[in-house]
């Protein structure tokens, strides 16, 4: 659905759900196809204004998809029945200032009034059958004004699912803070937390914040004395490549009860792309910087994972690690990937990663 737009849309940004049958409709804000035409529908009126021929966009819409319609006529999907994941944005502020992040300094800094009011729509229309709840940001615990809600929300509604918070583990480091986003959140939550070096000089080089090194360690240990479930990310880059072994010990070390180890490679967007000559490397030397501190941590019995990293880098022996782990709209391949054997097996690579370093794959054969 790239590049859609409805003309003639003047009621603002909203989330809607899309209808190809009118009998299905319920109070909820739809936009439904009327014979060949886009018609739109609120609990407070009938079928409302035609938006346009249906001609226009044929093929772009699935039954029961939600998609957001800017004020400019803008349309993006945000869900379809067929997909189990969802993502919940809560800001995109965080206290961190990662230099290898894909999200840049400039748009953490941007806000949106209304997004408030945008994020409790959506999480209504929502489905409550969904598999996976992904809690995410920028650093979700600094939205403070919505947090303690949304994840109240959350949990009320989606009650068969699984969650996961994205976070810096920062706030963690607050115990007080801690017991009360345990409270609010569902049993059972994984709480994703990179942990860039076991030296904390290159852990808070790489955030770019003093400190940040002693607030993330002592979030994790807080967490495991909660018997909170914790997964450790480590984000290989040129800047802590090196000190991988090192890193994995500090962390059977002191953080023996990890639920599991993930070992990520790079989104070229934002920080990553502004900083790529200092901290871009090559997927394939990313593994085998990584390789002795994955076998540690296998041989110890602790579970792990390669988030984002084409199969044609990996050794054959850890192709089961390799988790199909980026979001389906970001996947791309390079066109030898076509030759493949492979591919259908294959996470593929960012968009943005292909077009900023266009890394040169291995087609298995």
């Amino acid at each position: 659905m790239n590049n859609v737009i409805i003309p003639n849309w003047h009621f603002g940004e909203k989330v809607l759900i899309f209808r190809s049958d009118r009998s299905k409709c319920d109070e909820r804000p739809t936009i439904i196809l009327d014979g060949n035409k886009l018609q739109y529908k609120c609990k407070d009126s009938d079928i409302g204004k035609i938006l346009c021929s249906a001609e226009l966009i044929d093929g772009m819409f699935e039954d029961g998809m939600i998609i957001s319609i800017s004020e400019r006529g803008e349309v993006e999907c945000l869900h379809h029945e067929s997909k189990q994941e969802i993502d919940i944005f809560m800001t995109n502020k965080c206290n961190s200032n990662c230099i290898m992040c894909p999200v840049s300094e400039y748009d953490r800094k941007k806000s949106d009034e209304r997004y408030v009011e945008w994020l409790k729509e959506y999480i209504k229309i929502l489905p409550s059958d969904v598999s996976y709840i992904n809690i995410t940001g920028g650093e979700p615990t600094l939205a403070l004004d919505i947090f303690f809600e949304i994840m109240e929300l959350l949990k009320n509604k989606f009650q068969n699912s699984d969650f996961q918070m994205l976070s810096n583990g920062r706030s963690f480091a607050d115990i007080f803070f801690l017991n009360s986003v345990i409270a609010c959140t569902p049993i059972g939550t994984r709480f994703a937390i990179p942990l860039h070096s076991s030296d904390r000089s290159i852990h808070d080089m790489i955030t770019q914040s003093e400190g940040s090194f002693e607030q993330t360690v002592r979030g994790i240990r807080n967490l495991l004395n909660k018997k909170q479930k914790v997964e450790i990310r480590i984000v290989i880059s040129k800047k802590n490549c090196d000190r991988l072994t090192e890193t994995v010990l500090y962390i059977l070390k002191h953080f023996r009860d990890v639920f599991c180890v993930n070992f990520i490679a790079m989104e070229m967007m934002g920080n990553a792309a502004v900083n790529r000559k200092e901290v871009w490397i090559d997927y394939d030397e990313a593994f085998k910087k990584a390789k002795t501190a994955i076998d540690i941590l296998v041989n110890e019995g602790v579970d792990v994972q390669l988030y984002n990293f084409p199969l044609c880098f990996v050794e054959r022996g850890y192709w089961q690690m390799a988790a199909n782990s980026i979001t389906d709209y970001k996947i791309c391949y390079m066109d030898e990937c076509k030759d493949c054997k492979v591919k259908a097996l294959c996470g593929g690579m960012f968009f943005s990663t292909k077009y900023i370093m266009r890394p040169k794959v291995k087609p298995v054969e």
